[in-house]
């Protein structure tokens, strides 16, 4: 991926105008996501506020709906505000009371939370929450920003049969280098300008840079075995469950509660203790391991990893974990 991209880079940074290379990144991004068209961003932030305000633009109505615990980006659509409401995760008896009033543009959700710790989605929650937005004239915008080709090659949605009118996605799509990307249906995505009267652009959104390093990246993922990576997390989760704590899990990534307690939501995650964790984060810290520093981050684990250094470290971690439950 570093020789493509000096390759590239040799050859200009920005045009101000499409490439080749980007066509082919949009066919790569349509073609695994199940997307009509889509559009080219920088940041994650970016293509989460630009799909909320297509939502706004195409559906006329002036609220979004969100996930308690759910991060979108540092806009205004990401917290709470006279246009912003929250219900938490796995409840369809909230959303269903919520969008019933129909004065929601959208709901933006993680498919399975990755900013609050991993959550993943109970069984039938997606599918109910994506009857409810249709039924209501909601517009179902999946963020897969953190999921997004991490559980497969492929948005998380689309192992879910689950099929959203507006998907966002950034990080592994990007190869380490700013990209990211929205998209959906062809009636909706239409609106954006040149085609619609929808503004949106960005001087370096799609930069021959960038792009080279995403397209590169879904080459090397199209032709890896993510059986090999669900395997190493379940090697992981098998070790950190000997802490006898909380552990949820999803391919790629996991995360460890200080709680005896199932976590289906964010009040959940809240309630575990916080400080524990902060403590175990030192721990592993003096002893050589890097992880996320905030209870509410995941850990990942990828293709780099191997199963005799996941084997060890978190059956290590396990054990400090246990000891810092049972000294509380």
């Amino acid at each position: 991926m570093v020789e493509r991209i000096k390759e590239v880079a040799e050859q200009g940074s920005i045009f101000g105008a499409p490439t080749e290379l980007e066509v082919k990144l949009g066919e790569t991004l349509t073609r695994s996501a199940s997307l009509d068209k889509l559009r080219i961003v920088n940041t994650g932030t970016e293509a989460t506020m630009h799909a909320i305000r297509l939502a706004i633009h195409h559906t006329g109505r002036k609220k979004v709906l969100k996930i308690e615990g759910g991060y979108h980006g540092t806009h205004p659509f990401n917290f709470p505000s006279e246009f912003v409401d929250s219900v938490h995760f796995n409840s369809v008896g909230a959303v269903s009371d919520k969008l019933s009033s129909k004065e929601y543009a959208c709901l933006i959700i993680e498919p399975a939370m990755g900013n609050i710790g991993v959550i993943n989605p109970n069984e039938g929650y997606l599918e109910s929450v994506r009857d409810i937005t249709e039924r209501t004239g909601t517009l179902m915008i999946a963020d897969e920003v953190i999921t997004g080709y991490r559980t497969g090659f492929f948005p998380y949605y689309v192992s879910k049969k689950i099929e959203p009118d507006l998907a966002t996605f950034a990080k592994i799509i990007g190869g380490g280098l700013p990209l990211a990307a929205y998209g959906g249906r062809e009636d909706i995505m239409k609106k954006v300008r040149p085609s619609g009267q929808f503004p949106q652009a960005g001087t370096f959104s799609a930069n021959p840079i960038s792009v080279a390093a995403g397209l590169e990246t879904l080459k090397i993922l199209s032709k890896e075995d993510y059986t090999r990576l669900k395997m190493l997390t379940e090697t992981a989760v098998k070790e950190l469950s000997e802490s006898g704590l909380t552990v949820n899990s999803n391919t790629g990534m996991l995360s460890l509660f200080f709680s005896k307690s199932r976590i289906e939501s964010a009040i959940g995650a809240m309630n575990s203790d916080k400080g524990l964790y902060f403590r175990f984060f030192e721990k592993a810290m003096n002893a050589g391991i890097f992880l996320a520093p905030s209870f509410d981050e995941t850990i990942f684990i990828s293709f780099a990893h191997n199963e005799k250094e996941v084997k060890e470290t978190f059956s290590f971690l396990a054990e400090e974990a246990k000891k810092l439950w049972k000294a509380r």
